[in-house]
C-alpha cells in the first residue's frame, strides 16, 4: 500500500511537473526568450509542484474578453536650425525613458513556508501578494488608417512585456487588452464599458483612435477612468480632463507642430495644403492650423481634399504649383506621399514636402530616396536615433520582432516611462486604483522625464491645449530621419503650463 501511495503522488507530481511546464512553452509560442524570461514576462509560472499561481498568470494579454480585440503577437541627431520659439532646455542625453525612477519593485517577502503535499520539499508562501493592473487601450486598426496607427497597438504590447520583465509597476504585473474600434464611437464606448466593469480595468493607455475616442469620454469620466497617453488623432483629446496626454496635443499643439516644421527648416513661406476625407481630425487640424496664420510670414495659397486611396495627385498639384505653393503640407499616409513626390517629380514641380508625426514610420522610409528632404515633425526625440529611445527599439526587437515602428509607437514608451517613474510612490499598495492614477498624473510638474518631454503639467480642467505645443524638427535624410534641433515650442508657450 504505501508504494502503490507514493508512485500516485509522484504521479501527480509528474502530471503538475508537466502542466506548469506546458503553460510556459504555451506562453512561448512564436518567441525568442528563454523559459525564464517567458515566466517573468507573460505570467508563466514555474514552480514546485501543488503551489499555487499567482492570481491572473498564465494570462498573456487577455484580449480575447473585448468583441473585436486583437492581440498583435509576436514582431544621431544633427545641430539645426532654431527658431523665436526657442528650445527647452535641461535635456539629459544619457537618461533614458526610466530616468529618475525610483529603485525597482522589490520582491514579494515571505513570512512563512509550506510542504509540497506528499513530500519533505519547503516552498517559501508569499506575504500579501499585488493584484495585477488592468489597462485597456482601443483604436482603428482597420485599413488604410489602420496603416497609420499600425506602430501603436504593437508597442502596447512590448511595453507591457518590458515592464513585467522589470517586475512590473511597483510589484504589479500588467495585463494590457488590446481592441479595435473599427472606426466607430459606439464601438470605443462599448469597448470602454466593458473593459472598466468586467475586466476591472483602471486605466487606458496610449490610445489611437481618430474620432472614436468621443464615444467613450462620457462614459469613462463618470466612472473617473483616465486615459494615459494618445496618438493625438482625435481632437477631443486635448479637450477632455480624463485625457492625460503628455506629448504634443491634437488641437492647438499640433497646428504648432505644422508652423514650427515649416518654420525651423526652411526659410520659404507660401503652403499648399492636401489632407485626407478619411478621418475627419485631418479637416479639424488643418483649420486649427490655418488660424494662426500668418506667422512669420507663412501663408496658405492653395488647399484641397483629397482620399488616402486616391491613384494620381497630379491635378491638385498643378494647381498648387500656378498658385505659386513653395511648401506642400501633407496630412496623408505614408504611401499617399509618396504617389505626391512621385506626381510632383513628373511635373517637374519640385517643392518641399512637409507633414507631421505620423509620417515618422518605416513605411514613409519604403518610398525611397523620391521622399529625400521631407520635413516632419517628431512627438519625441527621434523615435529611430535617440538614445533616449533605446528602451522603446530594444523592447520591439526583443518582444514584438518584426513589427513596425514609429513615432505613435515611441509614445508608449515615454507614457510607460512617466508610471515607471512614480510607480513607487502612488502604487506602492496591494491593489491600485483608477484614483491612484490620477493622483499620480496630477502630481507632475515641470516634468521633463531626463529629455523625453519639454516639462509638462497636467491642469484639472477640460481645456488641455497647454499641456504641450512642442515638437522636434526632424528630416527624411538619406533614408533616415534625422533630428533638426531640441524641442522646438509654440511663441506662448513655457513648460510647466
Amino acid at each position: 500500500m504505501r508504494r502503490t501511495r507514493r508512485s500516485r503522488t509522484s504521479g501527480r507530481m509528474r502530471a503538475a511537473v508537466v502542466a506548469v511546464t506546458g503553460i510556459a512553452l504555451l506562453a512561448g509560442c512564436g518567441s525568442h526568450l528563454s523559459e525564464t524570461e517567458l515566466a517573468a514576462t507573460q505570467g508563466a509560472i514555474s514552480v514546485p509542484t501543488a503551489v499555487a499561481a499567482a492570481p491572473g498568470t498564465g494570462d498573456v494579454g487577455g484580449t480575447g474578453a473585448v468583441p473585436g480585440a486583437v492581440d498583435p503577437g509576436a514582431a544621431a541627431p544633427a545641430a539645426g536650425a532654431g527658431t523665436d520659439a526657442g528650445t527647452v532646455a535641461g535635456t539629459d542625453p544619457a537618461a533614458g525613458p526610466g530616468a529618475g525612477a525610483s529603485a525597482a519593485p522589490g520582491k514579494a517577502t515571505t513570512d512563512n513556508t509550506a510542504k509540497v503535499p506528499g513530500t519533505n520539499v519547503d516552498v517559501p508562501v508569499p506575504a500579501g501578494p499585488r493584484d495585477e493592473i488592468v489597462m485597456c487601450s482601443f483604436g482603428n486598426s482597420s485599413g488604410v488608417l489602420g496603416a497609420v496607427t499600425g506602430p501603436a497597438p504593437v508597442a502596447n504590447k512590448a511595453w507591457e512585456a518590458y515592464i513585467n520583465a522589470k517586475g512590473g509597476l511597483a510589484g504589479h504585473k500588467v495585463r494590457m487588452i488590446i481592441a479595435d474600434t473599427g472606426g466607430a464611437a459606439a464601438n470605443a464606448q462599448a469597448i470602454a464599458q466593458k473593459c472598466v466593469e468586467q475586466e476591472k480595468a483602471v486605466a487606458f493607455f496610449n490610445e489611437y483612435s481618430f474620432g472614436e475616442l468621443d464615444g467613450a469620454i462620457p462614459y469613462l469620466k463618470s466612472k473617473g477612468v483616465p486615459v494615459i497617453g494618445s496618438i493625438g488623432g482625435a481632437i477631443s483629446s486635448d479637450h477632455s480632463i480624463m485625457v492625460f496626454n503628455p506629448m504634443n496635443g491634437a488641437d492647438v499643439g499640433q497646428a504648432w507642430g505644422f508652423i514650427n516644421t515649416i518654420a525651423a527648416q526652411t526659410d520659404k513661406k507660401k503652403l499648399g495644403v492636401l489632407y485626407c476625407q478619411e478621418a475627419s481630425t485631418c479637416a479639424q487640424q488643418i483649420s486649427s492650423f490655418s488660424k494662426l496664420l500668418p506667422h512669420k510670414g507663412l501663408e496658405i495659397v492653395y488647399k484641397a481634399q483629397v482620399s488616402l486611396v486616391q491613384p494620381d495627385y497630379t491635378a491638385q498639384l498643378l494647381q498648387a504649383k500656378n498658385a505659386g505653393a513653395e511648401v506642400m503640407v501633407l496630412l496623408l499616409d505614408s504611401a499617399s506621399v509618396g504617389r505626391v513626390a512621385r506626381n510632383a517629380a513628373q511635373q517637374n514641380y519640385t517643392p518641399i514636402l512637409a507633414g507631421t508625426y505620423n509620417l515618422g514610420i518605416q513605411a514613409t522610409l519604403d518610398q525611397g530616396p523620391i521622399l529625400n528632404g521631407l520635413l516632419l515633425a517628431s512627438r519625441t526625440p527621434a523615435y529611430s536615433t535617440s538614445p533616449l529611445l533605446k528602451d522603446y527599439r530594444d523592447a520591439m526587437a526583443r518582444y514584438q520582432p518584426g513589427k513596425v515602428t514609429g513615432d505613435v509607437g515611441a509614445g508608449a514608451f515615454v507614457v510607460g516611462a512617466l508610471l515607471e517613474k512614480y510607480a513607487g510612490k502612488f502604487l506602492n499598495k496591494k491593489t491600485v486604483t483608477s484614483q491612484d492614477f490620477l493622483d499620480l498624473l496630477y502630481s507632475l510638474k515641470n516634468e521633463k522625464l531626463g529629455g523625453l518631454l519639454p516639462g509638462i503639467t497636467f491642469a484639472k480642467s477640460d481645456d488641455r491645449t497647454q499641456t504641450n505645443r512642442c515638437i522636434a524638427p526632424v528630416r527624411l535624410e538619406n533614408g533616415a530621419f534625422v533630428q533638426r534641433s531640441g524641442f522646438v515650442c509654440a511663441p506662448d508657450w513655457k513648460p510647466g503650463t
